[in-house]
């Protein structure tokens, strides 16, 4: 089903093209110029000290206030046009931009273009995003000493945090936007984040992404918390107003709610953010 919104050219979907958008690694150069096409990957790129080497990002939606101010005169970009004109070497990106815009990707790479574009689903994905990115932007030093700090912060995948009361583990509905529910599937990083702060997500069973749901099968599973986004975009409300939709639902309007900022779930460096906010809501009593 196709997304409504900006959200589009930022979670992580589910498509065909994973491993498979990623060009080839280009020779090491401290000049390498670089064009972001996603807030992950712009943070990434920013955390690895090559702002220097950006010569173009897409318009951030929801990124990190160190990020933003890094990248504050970097020149904007979107079309073919605006991305050429700054001369890249490699664009970055994750699989959504793919999946947004084909064309795009593939006359990119029919211009001599290099374009890697990440698909992460879990926080190990995320280890190998910063990796690759790293690689190809010619920090990979930087890129592995990231990783393996991210990974020892997360802790072991082995112990996802405990369960809530009494041997019970939460379950979450995350409620992005939208009516009918924009919201996770197991192919997200957020459902693997919500697991290792000891939750279930409520739609971990569907085989998808971001999808949308009906407010009834919602309801039919029983959520005892839900995760609202906090961001705005175009005509959408911000994180008050999905919590007031929330709400207007019978069943669901004495439920416990938490909200995240959208960049803690998309697979990127503020991961361990949206972790530490899971555990914590998960955590507390009713």
């Amino acid at each position: 089903m196709a997304v409504p919104h900006r959200l589009a050219i930022l979670v992580s979907v589910a498509i065909a093209c994973s491993g498979a958008c990623s060009g080839s690694t280009p020779a090491p150069d401290s000049t390498v110029r670089i064009v972001s096409l996603h807030d992950v990957t712009t943070e990434i790129v920013v955390a690895l000290g090559a702002t220097d080497r950006l010569a173009g990002v897409a318009e951030p939606v929801d990124i990190d206030g160190k990020a933003a101010a890094a990248i504050a005169r970097v020149p904007r970009v979107g079309d073919l046009e605006s991305i050429l004109a700054v001369r890249p070497a490699i664009v970055v990106g994750l699989a959504v931009v793919a999946a947004q815009d084909p064309d795009l990707v593939a006359r990119l790479r029919d211009a001599g273009v290099t374009v890697h574009l990440g698909d992460p689903a879990t926080l190990d994905d995320v280890y190998r995003l910063v990796r690759d990115v790293g690689e190809r932007i010619a920090a990979a030093p930087a890129g592995e000493a990231l990783a393996a700090q991210l990974a020892a912060q997360a802790g072991a995948p082995e112990t996802p945090g405990p369960p809530v009361h009494d041997g019970h583990r939460t379950r979450v509905f995350v409620y992005d936007c939208c009516d009918p529910p924009f919201t996770a599937g197991r192919r997200t990083v957020l459902n693997d984040l919500i697991a290792r702060a000891g939750g279930d997500n409520v739609f971990a069973d569907l085989n998808a992404a971001w999808t949308h749901v009906s407010w009834e099968e919602v309801v039919a599973r029983r959520p005892e918390l839900v995760v609202i986004h906090a961001y705005k975009y175009e005509g959408q409300g911000d994180a008050a107003d999905k919590e007031r939709a929330v709400r207007a639902i019978s069943a669901l309007a004495a439920l416990r709610t938490v909200v995240i900022p959208l960049g803690c779930s998309l697979g990127g460096l503020r991961s361990l953010d949206g972790l530490a906010r899971l555990r914590a809501a998960i955590g507390a009593r009713a």
